[in-house]
């Protein structure tokens, strides 16, 4: 017989979890105030994330990469490394319109930005021509700060702002190509690739979701899948339905796997 505590623990190990069954503080405190779990949005295998509200009732969102061992291996190092990088990306970043603010950090693995009211880009939402231009100028900006944002295939990090206008998050896989460090000709083809692929998934976007205000050029673009993407599908789609069968495993009726 099980109790009804049993019901609600996750049937997954911890070590599939980025922070294993402790999950997110319900306080932190940072130098702009100290805040409140308000929600959790996510935790899987590399982070959890959190909506948090100050004592002022302003909303932050709270970050925290992997801490957890991995069945005895140790990550933590692999969450601060992360970590890092992507802290070193939002700043170079801030100041652009539709980046969030970064406000600081968090322990050795998390940092604090500002939270941003809107869904992620969905059909439903019907975005129009002047969303899409807002979002071809945001990642002109991004990728002329030498980075490239990679995740754009994601419609879940590609935010529908409550203003109407498009917000990008999650930076823990962008590349930077950072100069006097990263001058060597593989450094510079891989950022000129990278950028390919973020416009790639932009025309891929605009066409299905906005077809209306997309034009011929729009469509071809959108069509012009390199090498990289065909092999990507190729190697990770077949993983990514082994690792789907392996989590169902874990499920429970009712649960949602990370």
């Amino acid at each position: 017989m099980t109790s009804a505590d049993d019901d609600h623990k996750p049937r997954q190990p911890p070590s599939f979890f980025a922070l294993g069954y402790a999950g997110l503080p319900n306080i932190f405190t940072i130098a702009d105030g100290t805040f409140s779990l308000t929600h959790a949005f996510k935790h899987d295998f590399f982070a959890a994330t959190g909506l948090y509200t100050g004592t002022d009732g302003r909303q932050v969102v709270l970050k925290i990469q992997r801490t957890y061992p991995f069945f005895g291996v140790p990550l933590a190092w692999l969450g601060a490394r992360i970590a890092r990088h992507e802290v070193a990306v939002f700043r170079q970043l801030q100041g652009i319109v539709g980046i969030p603010d970064f406000l600081g950090t968090y322990g050795p693995t998390g940092y604090v930005h500002s939270f941003v009211p809107g869904q992620d880009l969905n059909p439903e939402l019907k975005p129009d021509g002047a969303f899409f231009d807002d979002l071809a100028r945001l990642l002109s900006q991004i990728h002329q700060r030498n980075i490239a944002y990679v995740d754009t295939n994601k419609r879940e990090n590609i935010l529908f702002g409550s203003d109407g206008k498009p917000h990008l998050i999650d930076f823990q896989i962008s590349f930077w190509l950072r100069q006097g460090r990263d001058d060597s000709f593989m450094a510079q083809w891989l950022f000129k690739r990278l950028v390919h692929e973020d416009w790639y998934h932009y025309f891929k976007h605009k066409t299905r979701l906005a077809p209306a205000f997309s034009t011929p050029v729009d469509f071809q673009r959108a069509e012009n899948r390199s090498w990289y993407i065909r092999l990507h599908r190729l190697i990770f789609r077949p993983l990514i339905r082994l690792r789907r069968k392996f989590l169902a495993r874990f499920r429970k009726p009712g649960h949602e796997a990370a």
